[in-house]
């Protein structure tokens, strides 16, 4: 049907002088010139259609679907295909059959196809992947792993199809001469095998999900896990940072993940303060006021109304262990260590408690004569 323009195109360019090798390149080089030209002119008609219609079909139906294969590109990906199927079915018709020039333009619109087809799957695979993190049920998971392993898969399969395009052999003869080449595909893929295998196990063991507050000491490491993928795990630190943390450490290494805190909607409070033994005596009628028992020392006094003090606080969880106790002497003092449990996780919240704990510590000290520890 379209012989006439492979033969309007050679006789033009044999009436300007051209003969034998010449003729026959530059002529199917105009050709090939011509049918992508036709093939682009397709495609951006198809693309324009086709994302016109799935806009304004968004627009008055909002679809996260719809969103996220618009956002991964996977409609422009679409309109690329039929117009190169077109061409792949067209080329006999402006090639002589059997001619290097018809072998050779056959082949790369194949290739083509083969690379146009994978793109297609792994824009679907990322906007899948974008469509699970916003589900409650998989909003946690590795999601982004698996998506990138199923596309490595994808993109084995395609070099194969390449390969067996360009060797003019059926994929199945090239796969039983794959034994010896599978060595060197695990010696490649190694880092992307351990780092599947490893998220497997963060995924399985539940140890790290994307929302998580973790802290990896080793690494530098405070702040939210934003991103979970098949190598790295991707942190926002609170000062605004990012960084990117081994699979294999989160797995291999020890951390402290902050869930367990986040879930129970209560945050420990840990510290600490000096007292100077030369302060410590026997308590005083006084003493035993403030602190509403009998006790012998004003340091145990001041024990005791430190826990009243703090089972008062509105702030403090009365459900969870509270306790003062004293931790062993040592050249700065007795240390007297308050242990209890904040109502709140929020961290501005959480210090401004903890500094009026201290605050107030500090300040009531002298009621029972006793002295914190400074150097001097």
């Amino acid at each position: 049907m379209f012989n006439w323009i492979r033969e309007t195109i050679h006789l033009f360019f044999a009436h300007l002088g051209l003969s034998g090798q010449i003729l026959s390149f530059v002529s199917a080089a105009i050709t090939a010139i011509l049918i992508l030209c036709a093939g682009f002119i397709l495609y951006y008609l198809i693309r324009i259609i086709l994302q016109n219609i799935v806009r304004v079909s968004n627009k008055r139906f909002p679809s996260k679907w719809r969103t996220a294969l618009l956002k991964e590109r996977f409609f422009i990906q679409l309109s690329i295909l039929l117009p190169a199927i077109i061409i792949k079915n067209l080329v006999p018709e402006f090639f002589l059959t059997g001619t290097k020039a018809e072998l050779f333009f056959a082949t790369l619109v194949n290739i083509y196809i083969v690379i146009n087809i994978i793109l297609i799957l792994t824009a679907f695979l990322r906007a899948l992947g974008e469509v699970l993190l916003q589900l409650e049920a998989t909003k946690d998971k590795p999601v982004k792993s698996y998506v990138q392993i199923v596309s490595i898969v994808f993109w084995i399969i395609a070099i194969i199809l390449i390969v067996c395009i360009l060797i003019n052999q059926s994929p199945k003869e090239l796969l039983m001469g794959l034994g010896a080449f599978s060595a060197v595909l695990m010696l490649v893929f190694q880092d992307t095998i351990v780092g599947f295998v490893n998220s497997i196990q963060l995924s399985a063991n539940d140890i790290v999900r994307n929302g998580d507050w973790i802290t990896v000491n080793q690494d530098d490491v405070d702040g939210t896990v934003e991103e979970i993928n098949l190598i790295t795990v991707k942190v926002r630190n609170f000062d605004g940072t990012v960084s990117t943390v081994p699979v294999k450490h989160l797995v291999s290494n020890s951390f402290q993940n902050w869930r367990g805190m986040e879930e129970q909607g209560v945050r420990r409070i840990k510290r600490a303060f000096f007292i100077d033994t030369t302060s410590i005596k026997k308590a005083t009628t006084a003493m035993h006021e403030n602190c509403k028992a009998n006790h012998e020392t004003n340091l145990a006094c001041f024990r005791e109304y430190l826990v009243n003090y703090l089972r008062n606080r509105g702030d403090i969880c009365t459900k969870q262990i509270l306790m003062v106790r004293l931790l062993s002497a040592n050249e700065y003092g007795v240390p007297v260590e308050f242990y209890c449990f904040a109502k709140t996780i929020e961290w501005v919240d959480y210090e401004t408690i903890q500094t009026d704990i201290m605050e107030h510590i500090l300040l009531t000290l002298p009621k029972f004569e006793l002295v914190h520890y400074q150097r001097k």
